[in-house]
Order: C-alpha cells, then sequence, then structure tokens
C-alpha cells in the first residue's frame, strides 16, 4: 500500500487523475471515517499495489496523524507513505520502521532536510556534475545512505509515458536494498 499525502503520485504512476475523498479527507478533525473508508479511497494498480489517494488539497482542523498511524499498523500488508516535503505527526513518525528521505546531493537539498525531522536512511538521487557525494549527504545528515541511483532519463521517459509501473524494477532494483 502507498499512501499518497502530497498527490503526486497518480502522475508518476501514469494513472487518472483520482476524484473523491482521499487520506486527507480521511485525516479531517471532524471525520468519522475508519479503516475500511481508507481503504476505499485508494485505487489498485499494477502487481496489486493500492494507492490511497490525497483527496484535499489541505487536511481541515487537526490531522487525526495518531488514528492514521494506528490505523496502517493494523493492515496486514507493507506500508508506505509519500510525505514529500510535508511536516507529518510524531504519531506517524515514532510508529514508522524506516523515515527515507530521497534526495539529491544538492546544497539547497540538504540545507533544507536539516530543518526537519531527522530520518533514518538516505536514497540518493546523483546527477552527474554536482559537487557534492553520498558520503557529503551522510555527513551532513548523520545518517547512513543506503541507495544511490543514477539519474536515468529512461526514467523520465517511462514516467512521461505513463510506464513507469510496469518498467520500475527493470529501471531502478539493481540500485535499491532489498526491503
Amino acid at each position: 500500500m502507498l499512501v499518497d499525502l502530497c498527490g503526486d503520485i497518480p502522475a508518476v504512476l501514469g494513472m487518472a487523475e483520482p476524484v473523491g475523498p482521499g487520506v486527507n479527507d480521511w485525516l479531517a478533525e471532524n471525520s468519522t471515517a475508519d479503516a475500511d473508508t481508507l481503504l476505499r479511497c485508494g485505487t489498485t494498480i499494477e502487481n496489486g499495489l493500492l494507492v490511497i489517494h490525497r483527496g484535499a488539497d489541505i487536511v481541515e482542523g487537526t490531522p487525526r496523524w495518531a488514528l492514521l498511524a494506528a490505523t496502517l499498523a493494523t493492515l496486514p500488508a507493507a506500508v508506505f507513505v509519500d510525505a514529500g516535503t510535508r511536516i507529518i505527526g510524531d504519531d506517524m513518525s515514532q510508529r514508522a520502521q524506516r523515515n527515507i528521505l530521497v534526495t539529491k546531493p544538492c546544497y539547497l537539498s540538504l540545507r533544507r532536510a536539516t530543518f526537519v525531522r531527522r530520518p533514518s536512511h538516505v536514497v540518493v538521487v546523483n546527477e552527474s556534475g554536482r559537487a557534492l557525494t553520498s558520503k557529503d549527504v551522510e555527513s551532513v545528515l548523520a545518517v547512513p545512505v543506503i541507495a544511490t541511483i543514477p539519474a536515468d532519463p529512461a526514467v523520465s521517459r517511462a514516467v512521461d509515458a505513463g510506464l513507469f509501473p510496469a518498467r520500475c524494477v527493470q529501471l531502478l532494483g539493481k540500485h535499491l536494498p532489498q526491503m
């Protein structure tokens, strides 16, 4: 399961733009929605991956982070949450087995990363010509880099063509650690 808190996953995965409620609606302070309702906010795609859509642009009131964390913890499948640059509640962060930051070895990206909650691991998207290295990222953030993925135009082309889900393992599998 992939929970999309930012709303960019449908475009990356070549999905139709979802309509209707999503996780941000579920998180709303006055929502009474339960786990089944959350699951109905999703769409199943390639290889059985359930994508829970963002829904509303913002969460109304104080988000129900503790309830979301508890609900996701009860699910029998692995759950990944794409928070992008969004700050999530402590309840979510504390329950996560891993908090992985995906970044470029870039001064501005690392500067921003030092102002948010420290991740447990980092994946570096390595662009040619950058002065900073994965070792620099580890040094600045004081967390291990678990993968370095070369920036590859083939990935961009697959995203643009809506074929990324079908080609993800082929394009990135050799660079990612087994989780």
